[in-house]
């Protein structure tokens, strides 16, 4: 059960509700890429921060918090036996809701710069969240069977870094914990690191 460093980034308000011993809450929107829980990007608090600095966030001052993760039975989709459970839970998925006659989810992007990602994945996170269920229910049947504590991913993401480049810009590995008790601590970002990464003030005075 590996353990490894995350971030998440947030408002200041939220970042001192965490470090003083709030939950984090989960995020249940339909359009999460990795289905419902919470959100950290695996060693890279510069990238949590980039996150928080979204003009869509609406925060007044941003900061990022570190979380010590003990991933447990992590869906881990930068390995083949993770990527072939996701595979036929959306085989699954699709004849479940043409059974029932529902439309299909999709991944869209809303901008209208060619240059950005596909931001709202709702079909992935009713794939996702299917795949959670199947697993769930799995387990009310059979005690042996684990459901996923935490999903962990890597995503291309941003624009290429050079013309023809296989690189992006914002390219990263993403946690979604699952199980709150999988967070097995909360920190700041110390000073040294802060400075080195040339990241303003998180926690006090601008």
């Amino acid at each position: 059960m590996p353990i490894v460093l995350a971030y998440h980034g947030c408002s200041l308000e939220t970042a001192q509700e965490l470090l003083g011993g709030s939950p984090f809450q989960p995020s249940m929107r339909d359009y999460d890429w990795l289905g419902a829980g919470s959100y950290f990007w695996e060693n890279d608090a510069v990238r949590a921060y980039q996150w928080a600095q979204e003009p869509r966030r609406k925060f007044d001052r941003r900061s990022v918090v570190g979380a010590v993760i003990e991933l447990g039975h992590c869906l881990d989709l930068t390995t083949q036996s993770g990527i072939e459970a996701v595979k036929i839970a959306y085989s699954q998925f699709i004849a479940m809701i043409k059974r029932e006659g529902a439309p299909t989810p999709a991944n869209v992007d809303p901008s209208t710069d060619p240059g950005e990602d596909i931001i709202l994945r709702r079909l992935d996170c009713a794939v996702m969240n299917y795949l959670f269920e199947i697993a769930r229910t799995a387990q009310e049947s059979d005690p042996a069977s684990q459901p996923y504590t935490t999903v962990r991913a890597l995503f291309p993401e941003g624009r290429r870094l050079y013309p023809g480049a296989g690189f992006r810009a914002k390219t990263h590995i993403q946690i979604c914990v699952r199980m709150p008790e999988q967070i097995l601590g909360v920190f700041r970002i110390p000073e040294w690191q802060r400075e080195e990464l040339a990241m303003p003030s998180l926690y006090g005075r601008p």
